[in-house]
């Protein structure tokens, strides 16, 4: 069963809870097995259950054992929610099943979404066996700033503003409906974004767009013109990411990215954290 933690007895779990969040195998995404975020950083995000509208956290229990953590939030605006922890020692199916009654009670006709790794073989097993579709793969990157040199860019990308977003929205139309940093949100924060257009030969023919948070380079994602894979415009762009994030004084980088770029991003000094999985379903 699951039960609703409170300001008063949750810090009573998160010793236990952050010792399953170092654990890719039994938690998910954002994960705490990075080797970047700390201990605090667990802290304060756990706190949020408690302070903000539309989150909480949760204790899975079985038989009067304390077996999961999990922690969600809800965007009402957008019908959408997610989890920032979902950490289970056993019975992760069970957990899953119990909290998607939970939140479909709550947040009817919402859309909730399920990030892990693949080595959470129950959580993603389980979310294949319920028919949830694989909406996004992805590979993923990290590295420390502090172990990154700046290197020499002989391209010159477009840096993105009000004024020529429409060049920009081309290229990312491909997502519209599909991811919820479309043109439509991206355009309405565009002052805490960082985006980065590619031309070549007189044609548009790749954008990359990025965000800091809390010290952090965050890529959230690199299109392309025609769809198709291209090497130069992956090596330029994400060269102009990593030297305008070590220049403004990031301290880390995160990139989930296609298998196609696996070679650059390697080449470039970024480790890998294996394979992301994200499902996703109106419930």
């Amino acid at each position: 069963m699951l039960r609703e933690l409170n300001q008063s007895n949750y810090k009573n779990y998160l010793d236990w809870a952050y010792s399953l969040a170092l654990d890719m195998t039994r938690s998910g995404y954002p994960t705490y097995a990075d080797g970047l975020k700390s201990r605090a950083e667990f802290d304060e995000t756990a706190a949020l259950a408690h302070e903000r509208e539309h989150e909480g956290a949760l204790l899975f229990e079985d038989n009067g054992k304390a077996l999961g953590y999990i922690h969600y939030f809800a965007l009402p605006e957008d019908k959408y929610l997610d989890a920032r922890a979902f950490c289970t020692e056993d019975k992760t199916e069970q957990a899953m099943d119990e909290l998607i009654d939970y939140l479909g009670q709550r947040y009817p006709g919402f859309t909730m979404h399920f990030g892990f790794s693949d080595q959470n073989t129950r959580a993603v097993n389980h979310l294949a066996e319920l028919g949830w579709p694989l909406s996004e793969e992805s590979l993923v990157g990290v590295m420390r700033f502090e172990e990154y040199e700046p290197k020499p860019e002989s391209a010159k990308p477009v840096p993105i503003t009000e004024e020529n977003f429409d060049r920009f929205a081309a290229i990312h139309a491909q997502w519209d409906g599909k991811m919820y940093w479309d043109n439509a949100h991206l355009r309405e924060a565009l002052d805490r974004w960082h985006l980065y257009l590619l031309e070549r030969d007189g044609r548009d023919v790749a954008v990359i767009y990025f965000v800091y948070v809390d010290g952090m380079l965050e890529i959230f994602g690199l299109d392309y013109a025609d769809g198709r894979f291209d090497p130069q415009a992956v090596r330029a762009l994400l060269l102009r990411a990593l030297n305008q994030g070590k220049a403004d004084g990031m301290e880390s980088f995160y990139y989930f990215h296609d298998r196609d770029e696996e070679p650059i991003v390697k080449e470039l000094g970024v480790r890998s954290l294996g394979r992301y999985v994200m499902y996703s379903r109106a419930i």
